[in-house]
């Protein structure tokens, strides 16, 4: 049987990965979360080496999480590449390396509203970037289970099927014998799901790695451990100043810290996430299954993965015992053959979760070479090649064909400065 959980038994989220530790002091900022333990060692080193900081850039953007590496991504494809990507500590090194991984568009569409073109666009763009040369990040359209447990979760699930259905994604009913034939390993006998075939999973940090990768290999800096100070006439960090032609704010929750120095302070504010990692077993779950209160899956490594708490607990680091208590539970009930598996690593993150519940991207108000992409919330990491593709197009061409006017930075107004 497996042990009574203890928090003392988890590796702290801020500590480098076992085996890895001369990488410690350039991976300072990493959480410690599944993501990073399947990485090898030129995959770390891309993401916590630092260039020296350019004098000059035309395209600087603040933030090296996966919004701002999508958006060096599309202005290189556009033929930009005297690009300086800034970050206080390394690529991918929080909410981009701490989240689930899930490409659950069409179980988030009913939510979406004006998103929801966005999420097609963005569907696409994953699978042309998987088919990309060097672009391994373990994309696998696995599909989502969503359970039911009582007959109001089947009529609920009627009308949610024709939702997902009208916003252009996939999905259907599934009965209970037929959703133990999708996973056998299922302990618990629910009265059906809902299964979204399209949905997929992949591994952020591989994702950013890659696109690290990519961008060094056309001339792009980055220049790592560097906090932004002020940001005109000239980026000022603690490592130095920039000038920057274009100025690009991608930094997750901490954006209104950043932005507020141009009078624009966004209501954007942390949510945190916490999820845990078994240790490595056979494949075992075939999709990714939604409990009554958390998401379940396998890695392509092996790990079983589970969690996704919201708490609104501004800055404040670290797992709740009791919180991961409760994944592990709903975890080993789903699948009891986890029971007894140790857990490898537990982790937390910041989800940026802007008031109206929508991203603000385009222009920061006041500003004519200023832009702004955060605020996305539980859906950063599904719309981040989105997003990267609108703001490039924003730069170089001044307009997107993509409907954004619902999402403009300008709808909550300007401050003094």
């Amino acid at each position: 049987m497996r042990p009574a959980f203890d928090a003392r038994l988890l590796p702290d989220t801020c500590s480098p990965r076992p085996g890895h530790e001369r990488f410690s002091a350039s991976i300072k900022w990493m959480q410690d979360s599944v993501w990073f333990r399947t990485l090898g060692e030129e995959e770390l080193s891309l993401l916590g080496e630092s260039d020296p900081l350019p004098q000059a850039a035309e395209v600087v953007i603040v933030g090296a999480g996966m919004i701002g590496l999508a958006t060096a991504y599309y202005l290189s494809v556009k033929g930009i590449s005297n690009i300086c990507v800034l970050d206080r500590g390394t690529a991918a090194g929080e909410a981009s390396g701490a989240n689930a991984g899930g490409l659950w568009f069409g179980q988030a569409s009913p939510e979406m509203g004006p998103l929801v073109p966005l999420a097609h666009a963005s569907s696409r763009l994953y699978d042309k970037l998987a088919a990309s040369p060097g672009f391994n990040f373990d994309l696998r359209r696995t599909g989502l289970l969503e359970l039911l447990y009582s007959e109001a979760d089947w009529q609920h699930a009627y009308s949610l099927v024709r939702s997902v259905r009208q916003a252009g994604f996939l999905a259907e009913e599934i009965e209970r014998g037929q959703l133990h034939r999708l996973e056998p390993a299922l302990g618990i006998r629910p009265a059906g799901a809902v299964f979204y075939p399209d949905e997929a999973q992949i591994n952020p940090v591989k994702l950013g790695a890659a696109l690290v990768r990519h961008l060094r290999n056309r001339e792009v800096k980055f220049c790592l451990d560097a906090e932004v100070l002020r940001l005109e006439p000239r980026v000022a960090t603690s490592g130095g100043d920039v000038d920057a032609g274009t100025t690009v704010i991608a930094s997750g929750s901490w954006t209104p810290l950043v932005t507020r120095v141009l009078g624009y302070t966004p209501p954007i504010k942390p949510m945190r996430g916490q999820l845990l990692a078994t240790e490595p077993r056979p494949p075992l779950v075939h999709h990714t299954v939604l409990g009554r209160d958390f998401y379940h899956w396998q890695l392509a490594e092996g790990y079983m993965a589970g969690g996704g708490t919201v708490e609104d607990v501004g800055f404040e680091r670290g797992v709740n015992p009791a919180d991961l208590a409760r994944i592990r539970s709903e975890m080993d009930e789903l699948f009891p053959a986890l029971r007894g598996l140790p857990t490898a690593c537990a982790w937390s993150g910041f989800r940026p979760c802007c008031e109206d519940l929508k991203p603000v991207i385009g222009k920061v108000p006041g500003q004519e070479r200023v832009y702004v992409a955060a605020g996305h919330y539980k859906k950063g990491i599904m719309l981040a090649p989105v997003t990267g593709k609108i703001l490039a197009d924003l730069i170089t061409k001044g307009k997107t064909d993509l409907p954004i006017e619902a999402l403009d930075p300008a709808r909550f107004g300007q401050e003094r400065p």
